[in-house]
């Protein structure tokens, strides 16, 4: 604020009104409000709420003649003298991307997508960027129907609640692992939406088969250990590949084409699904009902979605924690704070149990996939979680793993 404390997140509108505005020097959000009004043929008439998120703003508008509706403007300004947010042509692809997952999940309610209203991709001016934007063009921005209820509930709900809440998560995940994906979908995004490095092409159509897996695989184990001598790692990693890393390839290359199951009904196992891939508390609304029980009304935020083959989809849910499966589809969890308790365990272990008991009554096929792809999800799991560190150590240990696996299976 003007006076140097900190703004609480509250009656906006006013403070920009009276010359207040915590945001002035950095953008202006009469800008904002303009466009809102202009795109939605209405007069924004409160603010009561602004969220920081780690990205984004998120600003809670009321209209005069319609539903509220939450604008959801990025925190980084792609025209800011030393910007080093995200990648401009990553945000224009996520933006698309996004609008056309909300477009796409309309059709299905029992997802929850949130309702986009109106969006606008970030504009990048030429030139030198020496002064701050006196614009917020280069702020990405998404207005959508504000669904009832708010957001990060679950601290503050009963046991019977949680119970309730981790159903109600479970039945949406299912819905969105059972959705069946338009193959013009799959085909424009999957390659698109892949982690870093991503393959320039495909062998092969994108398609929901084992041949498509297999090339998949191969491909992106090409795009990340590439030859001997070359870069590997991030844009700014200096590492090179070295021979262990090489050697490695050749293994886990190898082995790729024995651990994709290749049953008779291979439906279930390579058709291609829509992962959130940020599935948790933190992204639903939710309300109370008439009864005192919580009623999640809305999913948002897709920006880092993907698409990928059955076998491979993450079912993980983020709570407190993150509730995983083990590799036989077990109930389990991970980013457990170092001081829990015994007691604490035992809490977690009980919604992981609750929440995939959940699910997998919903969507028998995703514990069948699971079990069934136990090596190929180690692999894809562990190339997506590398963040470009000691190429020769990383890829050394999947290179031996990938080495035990083979002689396990009788592979020459």
């Amino acid at each position: 604020m003007p006076d140097g404390s900190e703004f609480d997140g509250t009656q906006l509108l006013t403070l920009v009104r009276s010359g207040n505005s915590p945001f002035d020097g950095t953008w202006d959000v009469n800008l904002l409000i303009r466009e809102i009004e202009e795109n939605l043929g209405d007069q924004v008439i409160d603010i009561p709420t602004v969220y920081k998120g780690y990205n984004n703003y998120g600003f809670h508008l009321k209209l005069s003649n319609r539903p509220d509706v939450v604008a959801r403007l990025a925190r980084g300004d792609v025209n800011m003298p030393n910007y080093d947010g995200f990648p401009f042509h990553e945000q224009v692809t996520e933006v698309k991307f996004e609008v056309s997952v909300y477009e796409l999940l309309r059709s299905e309610p029992k997802i929850l997508a949130s309702r986009l209203l109106y969006y606008r991709i970030p504009v990048q001016h030429v030139g030198p960027r020496l002064e701050i934007p006196q614009n917020i063009a280069g702020r990405r921005l998404l207005v959508f129907e504000r669904a009832e209820g708010e957001n990060n509930v679950w601290y503050n709900v009963n046991p019977e609640q949680e119970a309730s809440l981790l159903a109600q998560y479970a039945h949406i995940r299912a819905s969105l692992f059972n959705f069946n994906l338009p193959p013009e979908f799959t085909t424009l995004w999957l390659r698109e939406r892949l982690f870093e490095p991503k393959p320039e092409s495909f062998p092969v159509p994108v398609a929901p088969t084992h041949e498509f897996c297999i090339a998949l695989f191969t491909s992106k184990i090409e795009a990340t250990i590439k030859d001997l001598g070359e870069t590997i790692g991030l844009e700014d990693n200096k590492s090179i590949v070295g021979p262990i890393a090489a050697a490695a390839k050749q293994s886990i290359l190898r082995l790729i084409p024995h651990i994709m199951p290749s049953e008779n009904d291979q439906t279930s196992l390579y058709r291609l699904v829509l992962d959130h891939y940020d599935f948790g508390f933190h992204n639903m609304s939710v309300t109370m009902d008439a009864h005192g029980q919580p009623l999640v009304t809305s999913l948002y935020d897709w920006e880092t979605g993907c698409i990928v083959p059955a076998i491979l989809s993450d079912p993980v849910l983020v709570v407190s924690v993150d509730l995983v499966t083990d590799e036989n589809a077990g109930p389990s969890v991970t980013r457990v704070p170092e001081d829990g308790t015994l007691e604490d365990w035992e809490q977690y272990m009980m919604w992981s149990r609750v929440y995939f008991k959940a699910l997998f009554d919903q969507a028998p096929d995703y514990e069948r996939v699971i079990k069934a792809g136990k090596d190929a999800r180690h692999l894809w799991f562990a190339l997506r979680e590398w963040r470009g560190d000691n190429p020769e150590g990383f890829f050394g240990g999947l290179g031996d793993w990938a080495e035990r696996r083979m002689k396990e299976l009788g592979v020459d």
